[in-house]
């Protein structure tokens, strides 16, 4: 074997730190763009934010004042598991009972479901599992009906036989013949039952009003509310793009003393170039995410003009061709940032779709799904179409040809159920 020494001419892209940081700010949300110049506040002797009335640090930082006193109030109402505690004070309970139910409080989902298996749970206070059993039941008498349920047949179940008026044949459909019911093979069921389907129906009825996530509503945090990142408006016949800056705090970076040592000077040094860095970054992100926008703008302005369902198909690429930046940097620029538009708040993301099909003109998938969604909602409910009848419809009503088969892989995107279980009787 012959060993050679061969000398190669290659290049090679390494990536500054600077670099790095600054497609990470391309990313970043709002919430965490806000997070991470919190941060570098601290960290950075030489970052100031040039606070005022509408400053983002105002608003999280001030506690004293009315406003944030009544927004700590709703919030501490609304809370899930503050709710159930709140209820145990009324209740003479031992050490090891409140020490079991935080246990289970503390496991539950946003919707107010147990996941975790109470075998698992007694595992971890060492306890015996009928006992924690015995808890949950307590815990699933509180308020409100159906807290505490492992599955959505449970928690149906719960809240029935809290109704004010109990209804037998709906306790027993719920909790012997659950797959049937949801399924909606109710001919079956009323054939099992010697019962009509209409009762069945009236069930359904009942049903309905119950609540399938019983602690949603407890489970309101200020972290759920979307401010909008951008928002377009029509001016005099034109579009307009207003960022809102009002997201991001302004900030000043100061010049170190002069009359500091070495030591000092290199550590102010670095301080300053990682402060005018951080200046750039943001007006650098504030600039692409407009550009982006304005692209997007130009090419959906049937969609800002008429409404959703004519979306046109759009890609990454399409953008970044348009701007001469790489598709990545598009897919960094639209993710997790919302834009407020005539037909309410949208994710970024949400402007693109691919093409449906080829023969099939400007129409995009996601237009599509809208025009699908339309003719299901208007449907003779007693008479509910199948797919085909869907495909037909879409095919006479707005010239889009697509097969039975996409019609199902759209419906089930949409998360719509079939036919035999949209029926009503």
């Amino acid at each position: 074997m012959k060993m050679e020494l061969v000398q190669q001419q290659a290049l090679k892209l390494n990536m500054t730190q600077e670099l790095q940081q600054a497609i990470s700010l391309l990313q970043y949300s709002s919430a965490e763009l806000l997070s991470y110049v919190q941060e570098l506040t601290i960290e950075n002797p030489l970052i100031e934010v040039k606070e005022s009335h509408q400053s983002p640090f105002r608003q999280t930082r001030s506690s004293s004042n009315k406003q944030s006193f009544i927004e700590n109030t709703v919030k501490e109402e609304t809370n899930l598991r503050d709710h159930l505690r709140h209820q145990l004070i009324d209740f003479s309970l031992t050490k090891q009972d409140r020490v079991c139910l935080e246990l289970l409080i503390n496991a539950l989902d946003s919707n107010g479901y147990l996941k975790d298996s109470l075998k698992d749970l007694a595992q971890v206070m060492n306890v015996n599992e009928e006992l924690l059993e015995s808890k949950l039941y307590f815990l699933q008498s509180l308020d409100p009906a159906g807290i505490g349920a492992r599955t959505l047949q449970e928690c149906i179940l719960l809240q029935l036989r809290r109704l004010p008026m109990r209804n037998e044949l709906a306790e027993t459909i719920i909790s012997e013949h659950f797959r049937l019911f949801a399924e909606k093979s109710w001919k079956e069921l009323a054939k099992i039952l010697k019962i009509k389907i209409s009762q069945i129906q009236e069930i359904h009825q009942v049903i309905k009003q119950l609540e399938p996530r019983p602690g949603l509503k407890y489970g309101i945090d200020d972290s759920s509310y979307v401010t909008p990142d951008m928002t377009i408006k029509k001016v005099n016949g034109t579009w307009h793009i207003i960022y809102n800056d009002e997201l991001i705090p302004q900030l000043i970076v100061h010049s170190p003393m002069e009359s500091i040592d070495k030591e000092a000077k290199n550590y102010y040094a670095k301080n300053l170039i990682q402060g005018r860095w951080l200046l750039r970054a943001i007006e650098q992100r504030k600039e692409t995410m407009i550009n982006v926008m304005n692209e997007i703008l130009k090419r959906q302005d049937d969609f800002f003009t008429r409404g959703k369902s004519f979306l046109k198909p759009l890609t990454l690429k399409d953008i970044a061709d348009a701007l001469d930046i790489h598709e990545s940097t598009v897919s960094r620029t639209v993710k997790d940032k919302f834009v407020l538009t005539p037909h309410g708040l949208m994710n970024m993301k949400s402007f693109f779709s691919t093409k449906l099909s080829e023969g099939q003109g400007d129409v995009s998938a996601a237009s599509v799904k809208l025009k699908l969604k339309e003719v299901i909602d208007s449907e003779n409910k007693k008479k509910p179409m199948s797919d085909q009848k869907i495909a037909n419809t879409l095919k006479t009503l707005y010239d889009i040809g697509i097969s039975r088969r996409t019609v199902t892989k759209y419906r089930e995107q949409l998360n719509i159920p079939t036919s035999s279980i949209r029926k009503e009787y």
